[in-house]
Protein backbone atom coordinates (compact mmCIF):
# COMPACT_ATOMS: atom_id res chain seq x y z
CA UNK A 1 0.00 0.00 0.00
CA UNK A 2 2.86 2.37 0.86
CA UNK A 3 6.46 2.41 2.02
CA UNK A 4 5.69 2.04 5.72
CA UNK A 5 2.06 0.85 5.82
CA UNK A 6 1.89 -2.65 4.36
CA UNK A 7 -1.37 -4.31 3.34
CA UNK A 8 -1.95 -7.99 2.68
CA UNK A 9 -5.26 -9.82 2.26
CA UNK A 10 -5.74 -13.52 2.79
CA UNK A 11 -8.98 -15.47 3.18
CA UNK A 12 -11.00 -12.33 3.80
CA UNK A 13 -8.64 -10.96 6.45
CA UNK A 14 -6.72 -7.77 5.68
CA UNK A 15 -3.54 -7.27 7.70
CA UNK A 16 -2.20 -3.74 7.99
CA UNK A 17 1.37 -3.60 9.25
CA UNK A 18 3.11 -0.48 10.51
CA UNK A 19 6.51 -1.16 8.99
CA UNK A 20 9.45 0.88 10.34
CA UNK A 21 10.83 -1.79 12.69
CA UNK A 22 14.38 -0.44 12.88
CA UNK A 23 13.07 2.52 14.92
CA UNK A 24 10.11 0.76 16.62
CA UNK A 25 7.54 1.83 14.02
CA UNK A 26 7.27 5.57 14.74
CA UNK A 27 4.44 7.34 12.93
CA UNK A 28 4.61 10.47 10.78
CA UNK A 29 2.14 12.49 8.72
CA UNK A 30 2.49 10.42 5.54
CA UNK A 31 2.03 7.18 7.46
CA UNK A 32 -1.19 8.50 9.02
CA UNK A 33 -2.43 9.43 5.54
CA UNK A 34 -1.49 6.01 4.22
CA UNK A 35 -3.17 4.29 7.13
CA UNK A 36 -6.42 6.18 6.51
CA UNK A 37 -6.25 5.28 2.80
CA UNK A 38 -5.59 1.62 3.57
CA UNK A 39 -8.51 1.36 6.01
CA UNK A 40 -10.88 3.09 3.60
CA UNK A 41 -9.69 0.80 0.78
CA UNK A 42 -10.41 -2.27 2.90
CA UNK A 43 -13.79 -0.93 3.95
CA UNK A 44 -14.79 -0.56 0.30
CA UNK A 45 -13.43 -3.97 -0.74
CA UNK A 46 -16.17 -6.62 -0.51
CA UNK A 47 -13.57 -9.40 -0.37
CA UNK A 48 -12.26 -8.00 2.94
CA UNK A 49 -14.35 -9.14 5.90
CA UNK A 50 -12.09 -8.13 8.80
CA UNK A 51 -8.97 -6.06 9.50
CA UNK A 52 -5.97 -6.77 11.72
CA UNK A 53 -3.52 -3.96 12.45
CA UNK A 54 -0.11 -4.66 13.94
CA UNK A 55 3.52 -3.55 13.92
CA UNK A 56 6.53 -5.13 12.24
CA UNK A 57 9.26 -6.46 14.49
CA UNK A 58 9.20 -6.27 18.28
CA UNK A 59 6.79 -3.37 18.83
CA UNK A 60 3.38 -2.23 17.64
CA UNK A 61 4.39 1.44 17.42
CA UNK A 62 6.46 3.86 19.48
CA UNK A 63 4.19 6.74 18.43
CA UNK A 64 5.79 10.00 17.31
CA UNK A 65 9.43 9.89 16.28
CA UNK A 66 11.40 11.71 18.99
CA UNK A 67 14.13 12.56 16.47
CA UNK A 68 11.56 14.25 14.23
CA UNK A 69 10.19 16.09 17.27
CA UNK A 70 13.71 17.44 17.86
CA UNK A 71 13.29 19.67 14.77
CA UNK A 72 10.58 21.46 16.80
CA UNK A 73 8.45 21.96 13.69
CA UNK A 74 7.10 18.38 13.72
CA UNK A 75 4.14 19.10 16.02
CA UNK A 76 1.33 21.07 14.38
CA UNK A 77 -2.43 21.53 14.28
CA UNK A 78 -2.64 19.78 10.90
CA UNK A 79 -0.62 16.79 12.11
CA UNK A 80 -2.82 16.39 15.17
CA UNK A 81 -6.00 16.50 13.07
CA UNK A 82 -4.51 13.84 10.85
CA UNK A 83 -3.73 11.59 13.82
CA UNK A 84 -7.30 11.90 15.06
CA UNK A 85 -8.70 11.05 11.63
CA UNK A 86 -6.46 7.99 11.39
CA UNK A 87 -7.70 6.65 14.70
CA UNK A 88 -11.30 7.48 13.81
CA UNK A 89 -10.97 5.65 10.48
CA UNK A 90 -10.78 2.38 12.42
CA UNK A 91 -13.99 3.24 14.28
CA UNK A 92 -15.78 4.34 11.12
CA UNK A 93 -14.80 1.18 9.24
CA UNK A 94 -17.87 -1.03 8.87
CA UNK A 95 -15.77 -4.16 9.37
CA UNK A 96 -14.33 -5.48 12.64
CA UNK A 97 -10.84 -4.16 13.40
CA UNK A 98 -8.45 -6.07 15.66
CA UNK A 99 -5.25 -4.53 17.01
CA UNK A 100 -2.64 -7.25 17.50
CA UNK A 101 -0.48 -5.47 20.07
CA UNK A 102 3.06 -6.79 19.93
CA UNK A 103 5.45 -5.13 22.38
CA UNK A 104 4.79 -1.44 23.00
CA UNK A 105 1.90 0.62 21.71
CA UNK A 106 2.94 4.09 22.87
CA UNK A 107 1.70 7.62 22.23
CA UNK A 108 0.08 7.75 18.81
CA UNK A 109 0.57 3.98 18.60
CA UNK A 110 -1.54 3.64 21.73
CA UNK A 111 -4.21 5.88 20.19
CA UNK A 112 -4.29 3.75 17.04
CA UNK A 113 -4.61 0.55 19.08
CA UNK A 114 -7.44 2.10 21.10
CA UNK A 115 -9.22 3.04 17.87
CA UNK A 116 -9.60 -0.64 17.02
CA UNK A 117 -12.67 -2.60 18.11
CA UNK A 118 -10.63 -5.34 19.79
CA UNK A 119 -7.10 -5.59 21.19
CA UNK A 120 -5.20 -8.87 21.56
CA UNK A 121 -2.19 -8.59 23.87
CA UNK A 122 0.31 -10.75 25.73
CA UNK A 123 1.48 -10.39 29.33
CA UNK A 124 4.59 -8.60 28.05
CA UNK A 125 2.96 -6.24 25.56
CA UNK A 126 1.77 -2.91 26.90
CA UNK A 127 -0.12 0.29 26.20
CA UNK A 128 1.53 3.60 27.15
CA UNK A 129 -0.08 7.00 26.67
CA UNK A 130 3.42 8.59 26.81
CA UNK A 131 2.30 12.10 25.82
CA UNK A 132 2.89 13.75 29.20
CA UNK A 133 6.43 12.33 29.16
CA UNK A 134 7.23 14.78 26.36
CA UNK A 135 4.97 17.56 27.71
CA UNK A 136 2.19 17.02 25.17
CA UNK A 137 -1.54 16.71 26.00
CA UNK A 138 -2.20 13.92 23.51
CA UNK A 139 -3.32 13.11 19.98
CA UNK A 140 -4.90 10.24 17.98
CA UNK A 141 -8.07 10.66 20.03
CA UNK A 142 -6.35 8.83 22.86
CA UNK A 143 -8.23 10.63 25.64
CA UNK A 144 -11.55 10.17 23.87
CA UNK A 145 -11.03 6.43 23.35
CA UNK A 146 -9.80 5.89 26.90
CA UNK A 147 -12.81 7.71 28.34
CA UNK A 148 -15.12 5.40 26.38
CA UNK A 149 -13.37 2.26 27.67
CA UNK A 150 -12.19 2.94 31.23
CA UNK A 151 -14.09 6.07 32.32
CA UNK A 152 -12.91 9.56 33.14
CA UNK A 153 -11.13 8.98 36.46
CA UNK A 154 -8.86 6.26 35.07
CA UNK A 155 -8.30 8.25 31.87
CA UNK A 156 -7.06 11.21 33.91
CA UNK A 157 -4.62 8.94 35.76
CA UNK A 158 -3.31 7.19 32.64
CA UNK A 159 -2.81 10.45 30.76
CA UNK A 160 -1.20 12.38 33.64
CA UNK A 161 1.15 9.66 34.97
CA UNK A 162 1.61 7.58 31.81
CA UNK A 163 2.28 4.16 33.39
CA UNK A 164 2.87 1.10 31.26
CA UNK A 165 -0.34 -0.93 31.11
CA UNK A 166 0.79 -4.52 30.63
CA UNK A 167 -1.42 -7.32 29.37
CA UNK A 168 -3.00 -8.53 32.61
CA UNK A 169 -3.90 -5.04 33.81
CA UNK A 170 -5.12 -4.11 30.34
CA UNK A 171 -7.42 -7.14 30.40
CA UNK A 172 -8.74 -6.20 33.85
CA UNK A 173 -9.41 -2.63 32.70
CA UNK A 174 -11.17 -3.75 29.53
CA UNK A 175 -8.40 -2.32 27.33
CA UNK A 176 -7.46 -5.81 26.12
CA UNK A 177 -10.00 -8.22 24.66
CA UNK A 178 -7.89 -11.36 24.92
CA UNK A 179 -4.54 -12.22 26.50
CA UNK A 180 -2.40 -14.53 24.39
CA UNK A 181 0.17 -16.94 25.86
CA UNK A 182 3.79 -15.98 25.33
CA UNK A 183 4.80 -16.61 21.73
CA UNK A 184 1.20 -17.21 20.67
CA UNK A 185 0.04 -13.68 19.85
CA UNK A 186 -0.51 -14.28 16.13
CA UNK A 187 -2.15 -17.64 16.81
CA UNK A 188 -4.56 -16.14 19.38
CA UNK A 189 -5.34 -13.20 17.09
CA UNK A 190 -6.06 -15.48 14.15
CA UNK A 191 -8.29 -17.68 16.30
CA UNK A 192 -10.22 -14.63 17.48
CA UNK A 193 -10.51 -13.41 13.87
CA UNK A 194 -11.84 -16.81 12.80
CA UNK A 195 -14.46 -16.62 15.56
CA UNK A 196 -15.57 -13.20 14.35
CA UNK A 197 -15.80 -14.42 10.76
CA UNK A 198 -18.39 -16.97 11.88
CA UNK A 199 -20.57 -14.18 13.29
CA UNK A 200 -23.18 -12.19 11.28
CA UNK A 201 -20.88 -9.48 9.93
CA UNK A 202 -23.75 -7.41 8.55
CA UNK A 203 -25.17 -7.17 12.06
CA UNK A 204 -21.78 -6.23 13.48
CA UNK A 205 -21.52 -3.48 10.82
CA UNK A 206 -24.88 -2.11 11.98
CA UNK A 207 -23.68 -2.21 15.58
CA UNK A 208 -20.49 -0.34 14.64
CA UNK A 209 -22.57 2.31 12.88
CA UNK A 210 -24.66 2.79 16.03
CA UNK A 211 -21.55 3.05 18.21
CA UNK A 212 -20.09 5.65 15.86
CA UNK A 213 -23.21 7.78 15.46
CA UNK A 214 -24.16 7.77 19.16
CA UNK A 215 -20.93 7.49 21.14
CA UNK A 216 -18.58 9.27 18.69
CA UNK A 217 -20.93 11.99 17.45
CA UNK A 218 -18.81 14.78 18.97
CA UNK A 219 -15.43 13.26 18.12
CA UNK A 220 -14.51 15.85 15.48
CA UNK A 221 -15.24 18.74 17.84
CA UNK A 222 -13.00 17.00 20.39
CA UNK A 223 -10.35 16.41 17.71
CA UNK A 224 -10.19 20.11 16.79
CA UNK A 225 -9.68 21.08 20.43
CA UNK A 226 -7.10 18.30 20.80
CA UNK A 227 -5.23 19.68 17.77
CA UNK A 228 -5.26 23.23 19.12
CA UNK A 229 -3.84 22.05 22.42
CA UNK A 230 -1.19 19.88 20.78
CA UNK A 231 0.00 22.72 18.55
CA UNK A 232 0.27 25.03 21.56
CA UNK A 233 2.11 22.44 23.64
CA UNK A 234 4.44 21.63 20.76
CA UNK A 235 5.72 25.21 20.87
CA UNK A 236 6.18 25.23 24.65
CA UNK A 237 9.42 25.38 26.62
CA UNK A 238 8.39 22.23 28.50
CA UNK A 239 8.10 20.22 25.29
CA UNK A 240 11.46 21.46 24.07
CA UNK A 241 13.01 20.53 27.43
CA UNK A 242 11.38 17.07 27.41
CA UNK A 243 12.67 16.23 23.93
CA UNK A 244 16.14 17.62 24.63
CA UNK A 245 16.37 15.72 27.92
CA UNK A 246 15.32 12.46 26.24
CA UNK A 247 18.00 12.82 23.57
CA UNK A 248 20.60 13.72 26.19
CA UNK A 249 19.63 10.78 28.40
CA UNK A 250 18.61 12.82 31.44
CA UNK A 251 15.42 13.62 33.35
CA UNK A 252 13.59 16.75 32.18
CA UNK A 253 13.17 19.79 34.41
CA UNK A 254 9.71 21.20 33.72
CA UNK A 255 9.03 24.87 34.45
CA UNK A 256 5.42 25.45 33.38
Amino acid sequence: MSEHIKLSVQAGIATLTIDRPASNNPLNAQMFRDLIAAVEHCDADDTVKLLIITGAGKNFSAGGDIKEMATFDFISYDLSMLTGQASLALRRCSKPVIAMVNGAAAGGGCGIALGADFRIMTEESYLLTAFSNVALPGDTGCIYHLKQIVGLAKTIELMALSPRIYGKEALQLGLATRLAPDGKLAEETNAFAAKLLRRPLGTIAMQKRLYYEVFYHDYMAYSRLEAENLAKAGASADHREAVTAFLEGRKPQFNQ
